[in-house]
C-alpha cells in the first residue's frame, strides 16, 4: 500500500494525470492477490451453476475480457498506455503505477490473455502497448448485435428438429417442453385449419410419425395446439393457443 503513494513524496506535479486520479481512491494490493488465483487466468477454468444453459465461445471470451477489466489497477495501465501512446518496458509500468513488478507482471499477463494489450519481447526486456487490431476486432465481434452469440429462435427450431426427426420419422418424443413444443409445431403443419378431425383421423396423420399416437394426442391438447370436444379434434388458431378452454371457439 505504501508503494502506491510513493508519487506522492516525489511531488503530484512528476505524476502522470492518469496517476493522480489514481492516488484519490484507496484500494488494498494484498487483498486483490488473494483473490486472484492461477486458474483464473484461462475463463475455461471457471465453471459456475449460474452459467446459462448455452455458454457459447463468444461468452467464454466475453467473460475472458471482463476479467481483464475487472480491476482497478488493470484500467490504469490501459489508461497509462493510451496517454502514452508508445511501448512501454514493463518495469517503467511499474515504477510510474508506484506497484512492484511482480504485481504488474500479474496484471499485463491478465491483459493480454483479455486481448486488450500486446508484448514485444527484445533481450531480456519486454514491451507492451495497446493492442489496437484485437481491441478493434473486440468491439466489431464480441458487441455486435448477435444475441452473444445464441443460436436465433429459427436456428434452435432447426436444431431440434434435425436431431429429432429422422427420415421424416420422429425417433422419440421430447422430454423437454421447450423441444416437445417445437416438434409438436412441426406435427401441427399435417393438419389444416378450419377442419374437424375424429380421433382415428388423427391418429392416421401421427402414425407415420411415431407409434405412440395416444401421447402425442394428448401433448397437442396440452400445449393447446389442438382443442378437442367429444372425440372431435381441431386445430387452435394461433392467437387463441393462450387463451383457456373455455374462450377458444371451435372452427
Amino acid at each position: 500500500m505504501g508503494k502506491d503513494r510513493q508519487w506522492e513524496k516525489r511531488g503530484r506535479e512528476e505524476m502522470p494525470e492518469v496517476v493522480k486520479r489514481y492516488t484519490l481512491a484507496e484500494y488494498d494490493e494484498r487483498q486483490m492477490n488473494r483473490r486472484w488465483q492461477a486458474q483464473d487466468f484461462s475463463v475455461k477454468a471457471i465453471h459456475t451453476e449460474y452459467d446459462p444453459q448455452y455458454f457459447t465461445p463468444h461468452m467464454a471470451r466475453m467473460r475472458v475480457l471482463g476479467l481483464a477489466l475487472a480491476d482497478p489497477k488493470r484500467l490504469l495501465i490501459l489508461a497509462l498506455l493510451a496517454e502514452q501512446n508508445r511501448e512501454m518496458y514493463g518495469q517503467e509500468i511499474a515504477e510510474r503505477l508506484g506497484v512492484t513488478p511482480q504485481t504488474i507482471s500479474h496484471h499485463l499477463h491478465i491483459l493480454m490473455n483479455g486481448g486488450l494489450i500486446r508484448e514485444r519481447r527484445e533481450n531480456a526486456y519486454r514491451y507492451y502497448s495497446l493492442d489496437t487490431e484485437s481491441i478493434g476486432q473486440i468491439r466489431e465481434t464480441m458487441f455486435a448485435d448477435d444475441h452473444l452469440g445464441l443460436p436465433t429462435r429459427t436456428e434452435s427450431r432447426s436444431r431440434v428438429i434435425e436431431v429429432f426427426f429422422q427420415n421424416d420419422r420422429l425417433v422419440s418424443i421430447p422430454a423437454q417442453r421447450t423441444k416437445r413444443r417445437i416438434i409438436l409445431e412441426e406435427l401441427a403443419r399435417s393438419f389444416e385449419w378450419g377442419r374437424i378431425y375424429t380421433e382415428p383421423e388423427v391418429n392416421a396423420i401421427l402414425k407415420p410419425f411415431h407409434e405412440d399416437v395416444s401421447s402425442l394426442r394428448r401433448h397437442l391438447f396440452d400445449e393447446q395446439i389442438m382443442m378437442r370436444d367429444h372425440g372431435r379434434y381441431w386445430l387452435v388458431r394461433p392467437d387463441d393457443a393462450n387463451q383457456s378452454d373455455e374462450g377458444t371457439t371451435q372452427p
